[in-house]
């Protein structure tokens, strides 16, 4: 009896020995893993072009602060970098760039061409252009966003179906998706969660940053399924088929509005050079003597 019970005390040893020892190592796996991650996250932050110049122009701003029109085209640039993703990018940054791209490029084309008029045309349009690099590059984030989100909704219910939280269905989509823009948004909602941060905070975050419907439809089902506790999987299930409507009547809509921004094309560039290939030949022939 006694080695029995000697025995059984050191299985019961044993076994909370690996218990421990396997916890040790799950931790310190994860800890390796974040350090990683934050060490390829801090090599993949290259510096950014024209650095010195960039640093130039915040020091001097200081002298613009108190105009009201700066302000507000501030708030739009850092809206603009919101919706697309860019947290190294400051307002001051997509202004220096402006100044830079909008004097250089009158400088080069008015001392080559050797035109006023064509330097002040540059001046404008070397400011634009970073603000519409800017514009694009947030609507190709936002596409890129609301067509990957159904089906990060359906793997979501699945997995609550399994038995899993929407934390760990989030955890387990973050392994295996993809990577894109929606995979960095999902990402930080699990981080802010597991940081202490209430589920719906961290949720209306980022749907504040992002500001998009569908996205929007997204964290109120949740919200209310959590708040009324109706079942997250038949949730999430019912929202990605309706985001898969809407995708549908997107894709409608932008085949129905190709003719029409087709037109403008083909008047000012196509129909002309057809027509002087046409009609060409015969105009020279009368004006032949």
């Amino acid at each position: 009896m006694a080695y029995a019970l000697l025995a059984v005390s050191c299985l019961l040893l044993g076994w909370a020995i690996r218990e421990m020892a396997f916890g040790l190592l799950v931790r310190l796996s994860r800890h390796q893993q974040d350090v990683r991650l934050k060490n390829l996250v801090a090599q993949s932050r290259k510096p950014l072009p024209f650095q010195s110049f960039l640093a130039v122009v915040e020091d001097n701003l200081q002298l613009l602060k108190k105009s009201a029109w700066l302000d507000k085209y501030f708030q739009y640039l850092s809206r603009q970098l919101q919706r697309m993703g860019r947290e190294d990018l400051k307002p001051v940054h997509i202004l220096g760039y402006q100044i830079l791209a909008s004097f250089s490029g009158a400088l080069l084309f008015g001392f080559l061409a050797g035109s006023f008029l064509l330097g002040v045309l540059v001046l404008g349009i070397g400011a634009a252009l970073p603000v519409i690099w800017l514009r694009d590059k947030a609507l190709l984030r936002e596409k890129r966003i609301l067509r990957e989100l159904p089906n990060a909704l359906e793997i979501l219910s699945l997995c609550s179906e399994a038995g899993l939280s929407l934390e760990q269905g989030l955890d387990q989509y973050l392994k295996n998706a993809r990577k894109g823009p929606l995979l960095d948004e999902l990402g930080g909602i699990l981080e802010q969660t597991r940081s202490g941060a209430s589920r719906k905070s961290a949720l209306e975050a980022v749907s504040g940053r992002l500001n998009l419907t569908d996205f929007s439809l997204f964290t109120t089902s949740l919200i209310q399924a959590e708040k009324f506790g109706t079942g997250i999987a038949k949730t999430l299930r019912q929202l990605s088929l309706t985001l898969r409507d809407k995708q549908t009547q997107r894709a409608e809509k932008a085949v129905q509005e190709m003719p029409v921004k087709m037109l403008l094309p083909l008047v000012l560039l196509i129909l002309p050079v057809t027509f002087l290939i046409i009609f060409g030949p015969i105009v020279l022939q009368f004006l032949q003597p």
